[in-house]
């Protein structure tokens, strides 16, 4: 597929509704921030599998007024009420994935007006108002829309059975009027309609009802963070994302191993790049799980982490020929969417939003048509764990927007969904467009491949590699290594789904959308 090139601005979704969203907003006058959250909303509707108004957002921002790139931390926080002894004593040993208790405080709406505030010239129900009326008149479901709602039916309490269970089939029109309300009762009111109002009441009564803890005071509470983004340099860019509780710098960590490695890397899906790609990755998941969690905590330091003395430490745990199993150690010493815009005045936008688990809890929230994200089932109930479950905190997040700058100034934004996989894609992406020279549509299209997790809690170890990427003498040179390998299908949703648009030097924008997804690039 070729890469798209728009002269006055760009956005890049996984859903071509929500791409039309973001190029009208554009279209009507508005930055690449209104641009941005107009495509947001409609995903929240037209791809309500994978995120929606009950999940989190993180985002990255490139001003070019101030010549600064901004972040923002849009991640709720744990119920006031929320404690270890709580769960055990609901009768769960670990963490649940699904139901009420996994439930941490949406915080997507918040992170919208506050981006728009700071950086829109439209209004909140500009961007709104578009998707409310898609979720009332009804979108055509796609393939991906129509397995993820038959595979999360089982997990559905009894609201979000009443309305998914009538969505049909791919090809079918899907009609949401709860939801719509809902967009439109925030487009009307504002950030307190949400937080402090009657839909976050009616969130916390549906999730007591369904036995869980969290209040509408805890609702009213939450209000996301601007945050100083962090950043790498690799070869002659500098690649940036949001500091913790993001998980960003795992990818910044594994880009900096393989910066330093002093054996050869090899050509693009070679064994030996792909043995050192994973084992880079490996070393830093294991750096995230030791000490990513809420920033109040103080156990991640992104400067110390970042180090060329860090980088050369873990570089030191790996060998050219061996794969290697990391588990978390203490050094000596010491289901989600992501979309990009761009504007002709070279303000670019990258934002990450999800209710994690695909539906997340399973859990809607009463009669607002709005599914409720299950972050809290990254929290331990290990008390001396860094994500031990605590009133009123934050747990380690995998959303991490991405964005390379080249002398000072932002050039590309990207990223992908993918929960754990997100650090893994991006150091993909940015392997192929800075090492490798591809162009933004051949990265994204590039057959890639995931390091699994042997199991909640435990290191990464077998690696899915899409089937049209390597042959059967990359495997047998990779399961020498000591690497479990296993082909899947080509373009497989198990990668994520990737959008990026770079920035040229005539002031044009480059796209490419993820063709794993319903993924579309346009622009002005």
């Amino acid at each position: 597929m070729p890469t798209t090139v728009s002269a006055h601005g760009m956005v890049a979704t996984p859903h071509p509704l929500a791409t039309a969203a973001g190029v009208d907003a554009l279209g009507a006058g508005g930055t690449a921030a209104d641009a941005a959250i107009a495509a947001n909303a409609m995903l929240a509707v037209v791809y309500c599998n994978a995120c929606g108004i009950g999940g989190d957002a993180f985002a990255l921002v490139w001003d070019p007024a101030e010549q600064h790139l901004h972040g923002f931390n849009g991640s709720g926080r744990s119920p006031a009420g929320l404690t270890i002894d709580a769960v055990r004593a609901a009768g769960h040993d670990e963490m649940p994935t699904r139901g009420p208790l996994p439930i941490t405080v949406p915080g997507a709406v918040d992170a919208w007006v506050q981006l728009l505030d700071r950086f829109g010239r439209r209004s909140l129900a500009d961007a709104l108002q578009p998707a409310a009326r898609t979720a009332d008149d009804g979108y055509e479901l796609t393939a991906i829309n129509a397995r993820a709602i038959a595979a999360s039916m089982p997990s559905f309490n009894d609201a979000a059975r009443a309305v998914f269970g009538r969505a049909g089939d791919a090809g079918d029109t899907f009609r949401q009027p709860l939801l719509a309300a809902s967009l439109r009762t925030v487009a009307e009111g504002g950030r307190d309609a949400y937080y402090g109002g009657a839909i976050g009441e009616e969130i916390a009564r549906a999730i007591g009802a369904a036995g869980g803890v969290m209040t509408a005071d805890d609702i009213a509470a939450h209000r996301g963070d601007w945050v100083e983004p962090i950043s790498t340099p690799y070869r002659d860019v500098e690649v940036a994302t949001t500091p913790p509780n993001s998980q960003g710098v795992t990818a910044l960590m594994a880009l900096n191993v393989l910066s330093i490695l002093d054996w050869p890397v090899g050509a693009p899906l070679s064994a030996e790049r792909l043995h050192a790609q994973i084992e880079a990755l490996k070393v830093a998941w294991s750096e995230r799980d030791r000490c990513i969690a809420d920033p109040d905590r103080g156990l991640a330091n992104p400067s110390v982490l970042l180090s060329s003395e860090h980088a050369a430490w873990m570089a030191s745990r790996l060998s050219p020929d061996r794969a290697h199993r990391h588990e978390p150690i203490n050094r000596p010493g010491g289901g989600t969417v992501y979309l990009c815009a761009a504007d002709a005045d070279g303000m670019m936008v990258s934002l990450i939003e999800s209710n994690f688990m695909g539906f997340g809890s399973g859990i809607m929230g009463g009669s607002t048509g709005i599914m409720l994200q299950n972050r809290g089932a990254y929290f331990s109930l290990d008390a001396a764990h860094p994500n031990a479950l605590a009133p009123r905190s934050r747990t380690l997040h995998t959303l991490m927007p991405g964005m390379i700058l080249r002398d000072g100034r932002a050039e590309v934004a990207f990223g992908a969904m993918g929960g754990d996989g997100q650090a893994q894609t991006m150091v993909q992406l940015v392997q192929g467009l800075v090492y490798d020279g591809l162009d933004p549509q051949a990265a994204v299209d590039r057959p890639r491949w995931v390091v699994e997790t042997e199991g909640a809690g435990l290191p990464l170890g077998p690696v899915k590699i899409e089937s049209d990427g390597v042959d059967a003498s990359v495997v047998a040179a990779l399961e020498a290594r000591g690497h479990k390998v296993e082909l899947v299908e080509p373009r497989t949703p198990l990668m994520g789904w990737a959008q990026m648009i770079r920035r040229r030097s005539d002031g044009s924008y480059q796209g490419g959308a993820d063709p794993r997804a319903d993924s579309l690039a346009a622009g002005l």
